[in-house]
């Protein structure tokens, strides 16, 4: 590539890739089409020409080509696509070349826009395929990668564009390869942008009387203690309810029972009828693994048929389960420890973290 050549691409690339990020089209598929000239100045060996005595063809004719391509990021995108370039011919003498030359090619393409306009530059390559017919060796057909550049000005209309441009084809053989068109080109995607979001002004603070971040509106366990875990309705997603049985029994207490009945009313609440979690039964060490279990339970059945018996529908919400003497809590060498053992502890599991 020419020296000149060069410069005038970099030009433009350069720019287009660093600074038109702000401003250039949106990302998105666009399709285009388009017609121009296709000027050739060159040996006609470049070709494939083989005669004697060699000779430069200097003709152009009228080509035309269809693309495709993507915006990655307003500013930069690929682009890819077919070109007719037509047929150009030379003759001297009785020596005469006619060359039919179409290809395939792929561009990294970079934007910046100047005012309305959008200044465009693109790099990449091309498939060139010639077919060759000369009066002195016969047809013949060749293909060849080769480097190709352009520039251009792009002007869009809402989904419909306007373009001119101008690309070069170049190798160490051809150096005065040029097609220069005009075209049309249409962008899929939204007629407008959206509209920027609309921000809400801040809701009005709402009254919350046991501080737990509820507002009472909406807080059905209104004296959850303030800086505790709870859920959506304010109820405490960390509650456990600790009874205590004497030896050998599962019945309760008036003091088991007036614990329970203060979770009733939260239980029973259809507001809240998603709570749910498990009611689990423990026995001291005293007696056999086999009787300690099955007594743990009946104490866990005792729990739960206290609460179905004040109208909660523990359904599928709560599992009911006994671990006998496994999970002490206290030491069972003393009477007090083994006390704490005999326990049931029904805990709310359903909340998340």
């Amino acid at each position: 590539m020419k020296f000149r050549q060069i410069l005038t691409l970099a030009s433009f690339v350069v720019p287009a890739l660093m600074v038109g990020a702000s401003h250039a089209a949106e990302p998105g598929l666009y399709v285009g089409a388009g017609v121009g000239q296709t000027n050739v100045d060159q040996d006609a060996s470049d070709f494939g020409y083989t005669g004697s005595p060699d000779f430069r063809i200097d003709d152009d004719d009228i080509g035309w080509k269809a693309f495709l391509g993507y915006n990655f990021v307003p500013w930069l995108g690929v682009e890819g696509g077919y070109v007719d370039f037509g047929s150009v011919s030379q003759s001297l003498n009785a020596n005469a070349v006619d060359a039919d030359i179409t290809g395939w090619n792929t561009y990294l393409v970079g934007s910046l826009p100047v005012g309305s306009v959008d200044i465009f530059a693109k790099v990449g390559g091309i498939n060139l395929r010639t077919e060759l017919d000369s009066n002195n060796f016969g047809s013949s057909s060749d293909n060849d990668l080769k480097l190709a550049y352009g520039v251009g000005l792009a002007y869009n209309i809402g989904h419909w564009g306007l373009r001119v441009e101008a690309e070069g084809i170049d190798d160490n053989d051809i150096d005065d390869f040029y097609f220069v068109s005009a075209g049309v080109t249409y962008r899929f995607g939204d007629d407008e942008p959206a509209p920027a979001p609309v921000v809400a002004a801040a809701p009005a603070a709402c009254a919350d009387s046991d501080g737990d971040g509820v507002c009472d509106t909406e807080d059905q366990c209104p004296n959850t203690p303030r800086g505790e875990h709870v859920g959506a309705m304010g109820c405490n997603c960390d509650y456990t309810l600790a009874l205590e049985f004497a030896f050998d029994s599962a019945e309760l207490t008036a003091g088991d029972k007036a614990k329970l009945d203060d979770i009733v009313g939260v239980l029973t609440n259809p507001k809240v009828n998603y709570i749910g979690g498990s009611i689990d039964g423990y026995t001291d060490s005293v007696g056999t693994e086999t009787y300690n279990l099955g007594l743990s339970k009946r104490r866990a059945a005792s729990v739960a048929n206290y609460l179905e018996s004040k109208g909660v529908n523990l359904g599928g919400r709560f599992s009911i389960n006994g671990y006998g003497e496994s999970n002490p809590v206290a030491s069972n060498e003393t009477s007090e420890g083994r006390a704490q053992n005999r326990r049931v502890v029904v805990s709310r599991t359903d909340c998340k973290k």
